[in-house]
């Protein structure tokens, strides 16, 4: 049989990933977990900052109106995509990283850039760097929602399950006791040691990707594919 990825991230993302997996010779399934939501918020004055933090594209798709009022903040924007849709909606991104929100304000020039306003998800990974202050605004959510009848056949027939979020490997924990199938038939791929520790034990086997980035998790995923069902 051949080893499909099982995505299970909100759609847009999901067919980001699933069109990458793509130019990778693998095949998907997509099925969300997930739904994004808008989170009402107020942007603080942008003068009380120096730049702005952006961790996700889903921070700058659903902000809304209020991000008017960071438009003259430079963007720190974690991986090529949020700068993407950064720049699409006309931020002025200064700095892109490559892996997660640590090692992009540790890379960052020890002068510059002191406080930072950040605009992230109901539930994110938390931050913390000495000598700089992050000021946090939830602009979006992640709902979640029943495993689809996709995720499920397949997971049942033994995949290679995506993992991005401690959430998403919580609720995918919980719908898979719910609805009594059998993880050891799959593999997991994690996108961070943390994500792969709270997908917990009873897998055919967990490993956490090298780099919290997309393309360091489809290379892992990619790996897992090969090997046989």
């Amino acid at each position: 049989m051949t080893r499909s990825l099982i995505i299970l991230r909100p759609i847009e993302g999901a067919r980001e990933t699933a069109e990458k997996a793509k130019k990778m010779g693998l095949s998907t399934i997509v099925d969300p977990l997930f739904e994004i939501e808008p989170i009402a918020w107020e942007a603080p004055p942008a003068s009380q900052f120096d730049a702005l933090m952006l961790t996700s594209a889903n921070a700058v798709k659903y902000a809304g109106s209020a991000l008017e009022k960071c438009r003259k903040l430079p963007v720190l924007a974690v991986g090529k995509a949020t700068a993407r849709i950064a720049r699409q909606s006309g931020l002025d991104v200064a700095e892109i990283g490559g892996g997660g929100a640590e090692e992009l304000l540790r890379s960052l020039p020890s002068g510059r850039y002191r406080k930072i306003l950040r605009l992230t998800g109901k539930d994110h990974v938390k931050t913390t760097i000495s000598g700089r202050e992050l000021v946090l605004r939830r602009v979006y959510q992640a709902r979640g929602m029943p495993l689809g009848e996709k995720a499920s056949a397949a997971l049942r027939q033994g995949h290679v399950v995506l993992l991005y979020s401690v959430r998403a490997a919580k609720i995918l924990n919980q719908e898979l006791d719910r609805l009594g199938i059998d993880r050891s038939v799959n593999d997991i791929a994690a996108l961070s040691p943390n994500i792969a520790e709270a997908a917990g034990d009873g897998w055919k086997t967990v490993q956490a990707a090298k780099r919290p980035t997309d393309d360091a998790l489809l290379s892992l995923a990619g790996r897992l594919c090969l090997r046989s069902g």
